[in-house]
């Protein structure tokens, strides 16, 4: 039995069952999944202010869990606080960002990420620049429709990614469509529809990573980019 945790980086819960029963449909048989909010930190991450106000809380999880579980999957776009995690976990922590971008270079050559905001599509060529895959990514959109209201009218939430996916298509010539937020999966059936290219849809992307890597014994290695850390117990005084 494989146990994954999953970390919603954010102090709204609602999102937890939702997420659950998502990735109850798509885990594999022999996997338990948990999943958990953050207790202090932001309501959604919009900004980089709210990915560095999540991290502490974030890490105190990871810390507090690391000897429990098998993978982590933080479940955010952003992936916020995803290497400082690996530094103190030896356990797979796999971010839906980096995820999923890497699995679109295995399905096209150029691919586009359709966002919540306009004001991510710079945040998002810089995660492209920092795992060395900018030159693949063709542009990123954003539909101004902030997290909390992504199902606020589906329909509409749709109509807008799916417009705004063709034009990167069209216009830049994406293979590949990237959802780029989580809390985007529950239209994912609906967008992929309606497109005649890949869509990947983050989450459950990060979360079949997650249990691939258990299934082949891989974790992050500690020789180079990430360092192992011995002491760990100054993560809790990073919590106010």
């Amino acid at each position: 039995m494989k146990k994954i945790l999953v970390i919603n980086p954010a102090t709204t819960d609602f999102f937890n069952d939702t997420t659950k029963n998502y990735l109850k449909e798509i885990k594999s048989a022999d996997t338990e999944i948990e999943v958990v909010s953050i207790k202090t930190g932001p309501s959604s991450i919009g900004s980089f202010y709210d990915k560095a106000f999540s991290l502490p809380e974030v890490l105190k999880i990871v810390d507090k869990c690391k000897s429990k579980f098998d993978a982590i999957v933080i479940n955010c776009f952003s992936d916020p606080a995803l290497y400082e995690a690996r530094e103190i976990a030896n356990i797979p922590v796999v971010g839906p960002g980096e995820a999923s971008m890497m699995i679109a270079l295995m399905l096209g050559h150029k691919f586009g990420v359709v966002q919540t905001s306009k004001n991510y599509e710079p945040w998002i060529e810089l995660q492209a620049r920092s795992i060395g895959i900018e030159r693949r990514l063709v542009g990123v959109a954003g539909i101004d429709v902030p997290f909390l209201e992504l199902e606020k009218d589906l329909k509409k939430t749709v109509r807008f990614f799916v417009n705004a996916a063709r034009d990167l298509i069209k216009s830049k010539g994406a293979e590949v469509i990237v959802m780029g937020c989580t809390g985007m999966a529950p239209m994912a059936r609906l967008i992929k529809e309606e497109l005649e290219v890949p869509v990947i849809e983050p989450m459950a992307t990060a979360f079949k990573v997650a249990e691939l890597m258990v299934n082949l014994k891989l974790t992050h290695s500690k020789i180079g980019l990430y360092m192992t850390r011995q002491n760990t117990a100054s993560v809790d005084s990073l919590i106010v």
